[in-house]
């Protein structure tokens, strides 16, 4: 875990790039609290800050050879047999940190190097000769990069608030991006603008450079994106569970760190109890960190965490979270984050690397993205045994359409309606000639998890100073997740993501209870905590939104006091949501505004 930025601007001297790394180290420290350096060449400047983990004492960045000067965030897994081709060839190392084949690597292969590459990265080249800068990102999406092209300035971070600051601290909501965030919990499946570089965010301006890609760009030529190749599935058995079975135990092992402590993340649930058994077994000693609810709930794992703990020997830490907890830790969520995410468990996500740091833990590894690749989902199987695309899209919903026109004040209704929107072309999903539950798949990976799952764990894990590891995001796991059918994935009776189930089962991955138990969501309930303490999250939700400066006329205000009110008489896990969406949106405007107006 690193962080990285950078800024293309011609008319700016060194004086002033210099000043603008140092004032981007500062605000991206907590990303990377062991170092930070930047570069300035001719309208150029490039930078990072780091998280020692790879050779803490010799690992430093930049890497400079071969004509180019590099700076990533993440971790290149594949590292030291990339390191063994390289060396072969007559390059010589200097250290034992991942990131130093980057440099070689570039300059044998220019920005097609990010196909060799297996791990979660974004990374940052300047090529001396050509003034060329080349950034690419992991095809997942795990680490992610913004940025913004303006009136002859390009600008990148790793994170929003920086790159405002970077841009001037300019910032709009992106109506497009509002309406998106209300109906999907995060700014996601949008068709980018003609000409835009990236995928459009909740501001105005800013983007992300899609999964999977690399961005070329110079002072004197037009930027140029181009997507990397996936990595093809391995030569596949008739037995989707066994071919899972041979890989997955050795690419877990490839991921413990060698030169800091490192834990795992136990909610109870089959991803995280076999990521955790498997780390157990490669590495020996394993402490585990769980979610419990700060007060008595039906809505708890903790018993399945146990049992997993005792399975393989980890100690199994609780972190405590409930609804007297909202008021304090919801707006530094929100800022930690950059733009706002839905999804309740965005707090007990930033309290349980809060205390995976605290208790010295710099690398987490995490059960993240199981369910996208191996058809996890309740909606996947539905999806199959329905074909309704319109069931489909509503399980995704945050606020259903009716209550957004409701919600949303005139002046919002009509922007929206009178503008040119970006179409919805990745969530078109009725092609005739594909599988619909193929496509989602396709849509989910693409579009859904970078965003909504992994931006999320990357930013949280940050803001605390820890790497999150994601092993079902390795390159051999997605190629297998992607060249199954929906029916290898889905089984009789409910059953999904069967290949892990099985494998699980068979070779002891997981216990017996915590593999045939249902799925859930590792999170609260919304509704419970808000009413929790007397209300007390309530009540300062109402605040929040009654507040005579709130929602800057985005909503109807009478509308938005209604649905405070429906909550408090109905109760129910719908209403909840849409009052935490709003809640969660209207923190996030306070603080890109700079406070209420």
């Amino acid at each position: 875990m690193c962080r990285v930025f950078g800024l293309l601007d011609p008319r700016l001297n060194h004086d002033e790039l210099h000043r603008q790394g140092h004032e981007l180290a500062r605000s991206l420290r907590h990303g990377g609290p062991d170092g930070h350096a930047h570069r300035v060449f001719d309208g150029i400047l490039v930078g990072g800050t780091r998280l020692a983990i790879s050779d803490p004492e010799q690992g430093w960045q930049p890497f400079t050879t071969d004509g180019f000067t590099v700076f990533y965030n993440g971790e290149i897994y594949n590292a030291p047999a990339l390191r063994r081709t390289l060396a072969a060839s007559g390059v010589r190392f200097r250290t034992r940190c991942d990131g130093e084949v980057l440099a070689p690597l570039l300059a044998r292969h220019g920005a097609a190097a990010g196909e060799l590459l297996d791990g979660m990265f974004t990374v940052v080249a300047y090529e001396h000769r050509t003034r060329r800068l080349i950034l690419l990102r992991d095809r997942s999406g795990i680490k992610p990069l913004y940025l913004f092209h303006e009136r002859g300035r390009f600008g990148f971070a790793s994170e929003i608030p920086a790159l405002l600051a970077l841009r001037g601290g300019r910032a709009q909501p992106d109506l497009d991006g509002l309406d998106r965030y209300l109906r999907l919990k995060a700014v996601f499946g949008a068709a980018p603008e003609p000409g835009a570089l990236g995928d459009p965010t909740l501001v105005e301006g800013v983007r992300s450079l899609p999964p999977g890609h690399a961005l070329q760009l110079s002072p004197d030529a037009p930027p140029t994106m181009t997507a990397l190749a996936e990595v093809p599935a391995r030569a596949r058995s008739t037995d989707p569970a066994e071919d899972l079975a041979k890989r997955f135990p050795d690419l877990i092992a490839e991921m413990l760190p060698t030169d800091v402590p490192y834990c795992a993340v136990l909610s109870g649930g089959l991803d995280s109890s076999v990521v955790a058994t498997l780390a157990a077994r490669a590495g020996g000693s394993l402490t585990a960190f769980t979610v419990v609810p700060r007060r008595p709930s039906a809505y708890t794992e903790l018993p399945f965490a146990q049992q997993v703990a005792q399975a393989t020997g980890a100690r199994l830490e609780q972190v405590a979270v409930g609804g007297a907890d909202l008021p304090e830790l919801l707006p530094e969520v929100v800022r930690a984050l950059g733009q706002p995410n839905s999804d309740p468990i965005i707090v007990s996500t930033y309290r349980l690397f809060q205390t995976v740091r605290a208790a010295g833990y710099p690398v987490a590894l995490t059960g993240d993205a199981s369910d996208e690749v191996f058809g996890g989902y309740d909606r996947f199987r539905s999806l199959a045994q329905s074909g309704d695309l319109g069931a489909y899209r509503q399980a995704l919903s945050g606020v259903p359409a009716a209550w957004r026109r409701r919600l949303y004040s005139e002046d919002t209704l009509h922007a929206l309606h009178s503008r040119r929107r970006p179409d919805d072309t990745p969530l078109d999903l009725s092609s005739a000639d594909r599988d619909p539950t193929e496509a989602v798949t396709t849509f989910e990976l693409r579009h859904r998890l970078p965003v909504y799952h992994l931006q999320r764990l990357d930013h949280l894990s940050a803001a605390h100073s820890v790497e999150a590891r994601v092993p079902f995001c390795r390159d051999d796991v997605t190629a297998l997740g992607r060249s199954l059918r929906t029916s290898d994935k889905l089984g009789p009776d409910g059953a999904v993501k069967v290949p892990l189930a099985t494998a699980a089962t068979r070779h002891g991955w997981a216990p017996e209870s915590v593999v045939d138990r249902p799925k859930q969501p590792f999170t609260f309930r919304l509704s419970e905590h808000l009413l929790e303490d007397g209300g007390t999250a309530l009540e300062w939700a109402r605040q929040v939104l009654t507040d005579p400066s709130a929602q800057r006329g985005l909503f109807d205000q009478e509308h938005v006091e209604k649905t405070l009110a429906e909550f408090e008489e109905q109760r129910s896990e719908f209403l909840a949501h849409a009052v935490w969406s709003l809640l969660v949106l209207e923190l996030w405007l306070q603080q890109i505004s700079g406070g209420r107006r």
